[in-house]
């Protein structure tokens, strides 16, 4: 009986993240410094690359998903990821980050009208087992800099 309750709510509220304590969606276009050091961390991006953080969107759930843009200070995408986990030759042209679509207020994650580069990987988590899906998009600013987009998820 307890588990027919449990699935009848579970059912009534779709799962969402309020309901199983998951918490609620966290978008800015001025991330935090710990986001920004977690959002390098899982995402492998190199620690060494100088970037300017443009926004950053944490769904948290089941399986959290990440949004993270941000323009980096090369035009060389082999120095975006630790190559280790990111293989830049890898990536492809027409790419598109992720069937994941923002909502309306997030204006800054404007993959939708945008031709990059890029490519999808599987990582695993830098600090327990399993593996991430990382999505990686972007676009040649044409003043020896990249807009990228980035769609980090759990699996």
């Amino acid at each position: 009986m307890r588990y027919a309750i449990l699935l009848t709510c579970l059912a009534i509220t779709g799962c969402q993240g309020d309901f199983l304590g998951y918490g609620d969606d966290v978008s800015t276009t001025t991330p935090t410094k710990e986001q920004i050091t977690y959002c390098r961390s899982v995402m492998y991006i190199n620690p060494g690359l100088e970037i300017d953080p443009l926004g950053y969107c944490l769904q948290p759930g089941m399986d959290d998903v990440i949004r993270f843009k941000f323009t980096a200070k090369t035009d060389d995408p082999s120095l975006l990821f630790d190559e280790s986990q990111v293989d830049a030759s890898r990536f492809s042209s027409d790419f598109r980050v992720s069937a994941l679509e923002p909502k309306a207020a997030e204006s800054w994650w404007d993959v939708s009208a945008k031709t990059l580069t890029g490519g999808n990987f599987t990582v695993p988590p830098p600090d327990s087992t399993g593996t991430r899906g990382l999505n990686v998009g972007y676009v040649k600013n044409g003043d020896g800099t990249l807009t990228v987009y980035v769609l980090w998820h759990e699996t």
